[in-house]
C-alpha cells in the first residue's frame, strides 16, 4: 500500500540510528548538523506525526516492527512529556494511542454500496482516537481485510483487537454496540 511504501521510505532515508527521524534525508546536501525537530511549533513535530503514523500502520498491518519504532521514540521522550505537555501535544496523541485500546475495524464490501456506506456512517459517527479502519474486498492488499469476507452478500464489519476479531456483523445498527465494546486485556 502507499502508506507502507511511504513509511518504508521514511525509515530508510530519515531514520536516526539513535532513535527518531531527521528533518532531512540521508541523500540531502551535507549540513553542519542534520536537524531533528521534536517539539511541536505552529505545526506538529514531524517526529511526533511519524510516531502516530507508525502506531496506526502497525495496527492496520499487524506488523509489530512499526509499533516497536514508535514505542522506542515515545520512551525516549517520556521524561519531558509530563514536564512540558504544551510543547509536545502531538506526542501526547501518539502516547494516548499507544496506551489505549486500539480497535481495528474491517468492513468487507463495495465501498460505494449503500450497506457499506451505512456501516461507515456508524463508524464515523463518534470520535474514536484508538481506531483504525479498512474498507474494501477481502482480496485487498490491506492485511486487515485479508480473509474478511462478506456474509450473505452483505457488507460485513469485523471489529478486532490485535487482529483477533469478534463475530462478523452485517447490521449497521449492531455495529455501534460492537464499537463500544471493551476488550479484556
Amino acid at each position: 500500500t502507499a502508506a507502507r511504501d511511504l513509511t518504508e521510505s521514511a525509515l530508510m532515508h530519515f531514520a536516526d540510528p539513535q532513535g527518531g527521524f531527521f528533518d532531512t534525508s540521508d541523500d540531502h546536501e551535507a549540513l553542519v548538523m542534520r536537524p531533528k525537530s521534536l517539539q511541536d511549533n505552529a505545526v506538529p513535530s514531524g517526529n511526533a506525526l511519524a510516531a502516530t503514523v507508525l502506531l496506526k500502520l502497525g495496527a492496520l498491518t499487524g506488523e509489530g516492527r512499526y509499533t516497536d519504532v514508535a514505542e522506542a521514540m515515545l520512551r525516549t521522550l517520556q521524561p519531558v512529556l509530563g514536564k512540558h505537555p504544551t510543547a509536545f501535544g502531538q506526542w501526547l496523541v501518539a502516547l494516548t494511542f499507544a496506551l489505549g485500546e486500539p480497535k481495528e475495524v474491517a468492513i468487507a464490501g463495495d465501498p460505494a454500496a449503500s450497506d457499506t456506506q451505512a456501516m461507515l456512517a456508524v463508524v464515523r459517527r463518534a470520535y474514536r482516537p484508538f481506531q483504525v479502519l479498512a474498507v474494501g474486498h477481502a482480496g485487498s492488499a490491506v492485511p486487515l481485510l485479508a480473509q474478511r469476507e462478506q456474509r450473505d452478500g452483505k457488507a460485513t464489519a469485523y471489529v478486532c483487537f490485535h487482529f483477533a476479531c469478534r463475530r462478523p456483523i452485517t447490521d449497521a445498527g449492531e455495529l455501534g454496540g460492537a464499537l463500544s465494546f471493551r476488550f479484556a486485556r
